[in-house]
């Protein structure tokens, strides 16, 4: 079998929960680009470049094996099933809502796929070793799942249609998840949801799920996932500014720094606001790496708003960012304002936002340099035959030959900058 994922972490989450669950019915897990007998590909539809590139890779996946099983799932076929159905190789198309049954769908309808009395003593899901399932985590830094769906419905966004409402998890099998991959040797997790910082289970907050994750498990460091600003807790920031455990990295979308874009966003905050939360949490330790999502070319954005969301790039509290051009997503609010910016305008206004952002990060490169830290290996060495670590401040660097490959925190001290990553040596 090969998967393939478009989209945000719990996409990935999900498909690699997927992927062991079907490993141990015995299914072998190859790249998808190889040929296979089974692609299963998990789709997003948050811009219209995600839709193409959901289609690039079923017409590859045909390419590869037109006789091959080809399932597919996630928040594009909730928008566009009917599409997606008629495409030349599909099989199965699987709901959003079924996504996490998907094992159990394929072994029924494709029976073929599975082990038979005759060959299960040489692929019996007991002659995998532990690590090999364990290995279905493509990273050396996992992501948890802690809820799905979100209730806030900005103007722009289709994914409380595809996804759902609002549901967090139950912190007793969080907590034994994470136990579990700290057993099997991982030191970090990621914690993941649609709307991760609106978390509220057994009485308690994203806040009060960290603290029990510190206390009930091994695991030496979690990190957040995307959070909005307007959810930054004191509890929470404490964590991240102090605690050894919890990674010194805050992802807090910007989407726009104009007020009167924001607005038309559906956005819980305001521009002062935004800039309030980002100062206090550089303020709380100089350390900690901010990044933010921009969208540039929202209808009705003017050249004036533009420059409100440059002002914020250029604060010196953002340290790196991902740039989004508009695009409509049919159903939504934002698709039925007229006033649409011109295709070059949004071209434009994307160059220059990320030209700051790249500034931002070389910035924040420069100021590492000297500073010791802890990171934890990428799964396979670049193309240089060097591995890539990434620190608890979202750092990227090059490791030293012989020092990658392992899921342990490795001691570094950064002595230069070399393109996006800082190389220096490893210390015992």
């Amino acid at each position: 079998m090969a998967l393939a994922t478009v989209g945000c972490r719990l996409n990935q989450y999900e498909t690699e929960k997927i992927a062991d669950e079907l490993m141990s019915l015995g299914l072998q897990r190859r790249d998808f680009w190889q040929t296979a007998d089974l692609y299963i590909l998990n789709t997003c539809t948050v811009t219209g470049k995600a839709d193409a590139d959901c289609r690039k890779l079923i017409n590859r996946a045909y390419r590869n094996n037109p006789e091959a099983i080809l399932v597919v799932t996630g928040c594009y076929v909730a928008a566009e099933k009917e599409l997606i159905a008629e495409m030349k190789g599909v099989d199965l198309v699987v709901s959003n809502d079924r996504k996490m049954d998907l094992a159990r769908i394929i072994q029924d309808a494709y029976p073929q796929l599975f082990l038979t009395a005759d060959d299960t003593d040489y692929h019996s899901t007991e002659a995998l070793a532990d690590d090999t399932i364990a290995e279905a985590h493509p990273p050396h830094r996992p992501m948890v799942q802690i809820g799905t769906g979100c209730n806030q419905n900005c103007s722009y966004c289709i994914v409380p249609k595809v996804r759902g409402g609002l549901v967090s998890f139950e912190s007793s099998s969080i907590i034994e998840e994470i136990s579990a991959l700290a057993a099997d040797g991982y030191s970090e997790v990621v914690l993941t949801a649609v709307h991760i910082g609106k978390y509220r289970k057994d009485g308690l907050t994203l806040g009060g799920l960290v603290r029990e994750i510190l206390k009930q498990t091994k695991i030496g460091r979690v990190r957040l996932s995307s959070l909005e600003p307007n959810e930054l807790d004191d509890e929470l920031l404490e964590f991240v500014a102090a605690h050894d455990r919890v990674c010194r990295h805050l992802h807090l979308p910007l989407q726009s720094g104009s007020d009167v874009i924001l607005r038309a966003m559906r956005r819980p905050y305001g521009r002062e606001a935004y800039l309030k939360t980002i100062q206090r949490v550089k303020e709380a330790n100089p350390d900690i790496t901010v990044g933010c999502d921009l969208i540039v070319g929202f209808p009705g954005e003017s050249e004036d708003d533009f420059a409100d969301s440059l002002e914020i790039l250029k604060s010196g509290y953002i340290d790196y960012g991902h740039v989004f051009s508009y695009s409509d997503r049919p159903g939504t609010r934002a698709s039925e304002i007229i006033e649409k910016v011109p295709v070059a305008d949004i071209k434009s206004r994307n160059r220059r936002a990320r030209t700051v952002c790249d500034k931002n990060r070389r910035r924040k490169l420069q100021q590492q340099i000297g500073k010791e830290f802890g990171v934890i290996s990428e799964r396979t060495p670049g193309r240089d035959g060097l591995y890539r670590g990434v620190s608890d401040n979202y750092i990227k660097v090059k490791l030293p030959q012989f020092t990658g490959g392992g899921r342990e925190i490795i001691r570094f001290l950064p002595e230069a900058v070399d393109g996006e990553c800082l190389t220096g040596h490893f210390l015992s």
